[in-house]
């Protein structure tokens, strides 16, 4: 026997009642919710704090690097600051020698260094060109600490 359809959170959901002397059936499970802003954020934040980035941006990374950063940072050096280089001694005695932390200057920027994130700011301390992804940011930062760790050497 069908009764009337109760609404869950403004969506109607049919409702069954079992013929007398049977039990009645186990309620459907729920469809998962949406993921709010913060977790989203959060799951983001742990992917970059972990290193995580999809093979397809790692392969990329090369490329970004010679159009975004090469320009100011050939080889790893660094043509504007001399002790800013992005050679791990240099990394270490700023701290910025995490993905984490060089992720953050990426994104933001830092001094003479304008930040590439979508959302960097203010406007000043950013790149006036085309803005990278959290991913593609995230990708830049893990092939710096990478090349870093290796001397800058092919």
């Amino acid at each position: 026997m069908l009764q009337a359809a109760p609404r869950v959170r403004g969506v109607a959901v049919r409702a069954h009642t079992a013929p007398s002397g049977v039990a009645p059936a186990a309620p459907a499970t729920q469809p998962a919710r949406r993921q709010a802003p913060a977790a989203v954020a959060f799951a983001a934040a742990a992917a970059i704090l972990l290193g995580a980035s999809s093979p397809v941006l790692a392969a990329e990374a090369p490329e970004l690097f010679t159009n975004k950063c090469a320009g100011c940072h050939q080889n790893g050096g660094n043509i504007l600051a001399v002790g800013a280089t992005l050679f791990s001694e240099d990394l270490q005695k700023n701290g910025v020698e995490s993905p984490e932390a060089l992720y953050k200057i990426i994104y933001s920027g830092k001094g003479k260094m304008p930040g590439f994130g979508k959302e960097c700011a203010p406007k000043g301390a950013c790149t006036f060109g085309a803005r990278l992804s959290d991913e593609e940011v995230t990708s830049l930062a893990t092939y710096v600490s990478e090349r870093a760790a290796a001397g800058w050497k092919s």
